[in-house]
């Protein structure tokens, strides 16, 4: 089951964002999404917890 969860960031990365979001054709909201994913599996948290799954 999906969870909604609410981000707060600072104009110029909402700009980004955006201006990203039109060069792919994805909205704003997806872009964080992925890029907060994204991080979590750089820094390793998403793989040691599903380490800790098997």
């Amino acid at each position: 089951m999906s969870k909604q969860i609410r981000i707060t960031v600072s104009k110029q990365i909402d700009e980004l964002l955006g201006k990203i979001g039109r060069k792919l054709g994805k909205k704003k909201s997806m872009l964080a999404r992925e890029l907060m994913e994204q991080k979590l599996y750089d820094l390793k948290l998403i793989h040691r917890e599903l380490e800790d799954l098997e």
